[in-house]
């Protein structure tokens, strides 16, 4: 069976770990420790890849090494190298648009100003699904760089971990059911509740 490839971005020095850049690596390391998966350095990918192998189909999880911006350099022959499809792709990033913690599942052919995502479409195309996991719009005071290099407070940590079962949870549905039954399944989860 055919594997469906998940890419988490983020940039590979420890001192990034916990940044808001980072939270593509923070899933699929999370994920991969919740089914006892092992990482494996691919030298010739510039990347650490494992396989799931829980699912309906086999998940090849990918953490690119070339730091954020250059996230597509290695990835068309990685995937080939696997026999993934190109068009049966999920990148786990970053989005300012949302809440810490909220999640969007979407297929749209933009970066939305994500230079990962940029360097992916030029390297790939935009036949992929965005999971785009939310870390909160900027303050006034500070850079944009600031705030995606920035580390969570310990508040925002926790509502991570509170929803990381909920974003397992999807990226399963999407590999199991595909992205549009996921899709509905995130956005009935966003909606705000009122007592």
């Amino acid at each position: 069976m055919t594997p469906i490839a998940i890419v988490g971005l983020g940039n590979p020095e420890p001192e990034y770990v916990g940044t808001r850049h980072n939270i593509g690596f923070w899933l699929l390391d999370n994920l991969a420790g919740k089914y006892s998966c092992k990482w494996k350095k691919a030298r010739k990918f510039h990347s650490f890849t494992t396989f799931l192998k829980t699912w309906t189909r086999p998940a090849l999880l990918v953490k690119p090494l070339t730091y954020v911006n250059e996230s597509g350099a290695y990835l068309k022959p990685l995937l080939s190298y696997h026999g993934c499809n190109l068009n049966d792709l999920v990148v786990v990033h970053d989005d300012m648009a949302f809440d810490v913690g909220l999640l969007k599942i979407s297929a749209e052919k933009g970066a939305g100003g994500h230079n990962g995502i940029k360097n992916i479409i030029k390297k790939v195309g935009s036949n992929f699904i965005r999971f785009r996991i939310g870390i909160g719009a900027k303050t006034v005071q500070r850079s944009m760089t600031g705030h995606v290099l920035g580390k969570f407070s310990t508040e925002e940590v926790a509502v991570m971990t509170k929803n990381f079962d909920f974003f397992s949870e999807s990226l399963q549905h999407i590999v199991d059911k595909g992205a549009a039954h996921a899709m509905n399944l995130s956005n009935k989860r966003n909606k705000p509740t009122h007592g």
